[in-house]
């Protein structure tokens, strides 16, 4: 089964992603999402947003390559 409900909030489904592709559509970005269950989505975010994220992203990958 590729969605789960959190069990610390159950207002939250996560699901396993299987493939994800962005695109620039005018001023934002949009983020085209399919999980393993075939439940697809697209997130639209702001330059600002992914910045953001990017660095989240950086930070949890660095501390990955650490522990390694």
């Amino acid at each position: 089964m590729a969605k789960t409900t959190d069990t610390t909030n159950p207002d939250v489904t996560t699901y396993i992603l299987k493939q994800a592709m962005a695109a620039r559509v005018d001023d934002h970005v949009e983020i085209a999402v399919e999980a393993e269950d075939g439940t697809t989505f697209k997130i639209r975010a702001t330059p600002d947003q992914l910045d953001a994220l990017t660095g989240d992203l950086e930070t949890i990958l660095e501390a990955d390559d650490a522990d390694a």
